[in-house]
């Protein structure tokens, strides 16, 4: 019987990876789009459960963690019925519920302040960004996009790692994430930049080699900085990984957090080619 605790942590994170990945890529390439709303709206979800335990030093009751994960999922809900309109009519109805259960709930209690911030912050960061990913796939080829950052964004964490493993000697930001070297870096922007101009020649219509070295460039900084960005958000709160959800990766948000501002600039480059009309 196949155990995991039998493979070293490399050999699990190459494990977890091909068994997240291949049904995904299946079900993305196949499925109706119920099934994408379906796979954001549970990543939106597990990523506000991991972001609660570590922005709360002491753990919030059922009805705060209740509210705190169904208003934020309140967002895909809204981008998947309702586009980029429903999205942001969500998110006024995010901050009014909030502001009410801090009304009628808190009792005028000092921390309740506080806590709203974090809650907003939260709903704010996992599921508003990675609601995008629902606004690009309703495009009409909304899926092949959807692939194209998926591969940047491989492409790039790949190489950083490995080449940054076997190479890596200067430190790309020690305070927020002692592992991740310069050269990783570069390695990982030079990957995405040549999968991106391949697959966009490939796949992409309308899209030249300059723009697809560009966009590929733009994003695969973009992906770098939200992996730096969470691991500043834990090594804030004392974490090492966001949970041990996923063997040899740590929690679904430390899998999310180089896409979550990919998606929405994909988007908004979209829009800015006229393949999107608000």
């Amino acid at each position: 019987m196949f155990n995991w605790h039998q493979l070293d942590s490399h050999q699990q994170r190459v494990a977890t990876g091909t068994a997240i990945a291949v049904p995904l890529a299946v079900a993305l390439a196949a499925g109706p789009h119920w099934i994408l709303s379906l796979v954001v709206g549970l990543a939106s979800g597990t990523g506000l459960w991991e972001l609660q335990r570590m922005l709360f030093d002491e753990p919030l009751s059922r009805e705060r963690q209740a509210l705190f994960l169904l208003a934020g999922l309140l967002l895909p809900t809204g981008a998947s019925l309702g586009g980029f309109a429903g999205l942001h009519g969500a998110l006024v109805a995010n901050l009014l519920i909030g502001f009410l259960a801090l009304m009628f709930f808190s009792r005028l209690d000092p921390s309740g302040i506080s806590r709203l911030a974090h809650f907003s912050l939260g709903w704010l960061y996992i599921p508003y960004l990675l609601s995008y990913v629902l606004l690009v796939g309703h495009l009409a080829e909304g899926t092949l996009w959807i692939f194209y950052v998926l591969l940047v964004t491989t492409a790039d964490d790949i190489a950083a790692f490995y080449f940054g493993r076997k190479f890596g000697r200067h430190r790309l930001y020690e305070a927020v994430s002692p592992k991740k070297s310069i050269e990783g870096s570069l390695a990982g922007l030079s990957a995405a930049v040549v999968t991106g101009m391949l697959y966009a020649i490939v796949f992409l219509k309308g899209v030249n080699i300059g723009e697809s070295f560009l966009l590929s460039g733009c994003l695969a900084v973009l992906a770098q900085l939200g992996d730096l960005i969470e691991s500043m958000i834990k090594r804030i709160c004392g974490r090492k990984d966001s949970s041990n959800l996923l063997p040899g990766h740590g929690g679904i948000l430390d899998r999310l957090d180089s896409l979550l501002f990919v998606f929405p600039a994909t988007f908004f480059y979209l829009i800015w080619k006229g393949s999107v009309r608000l």
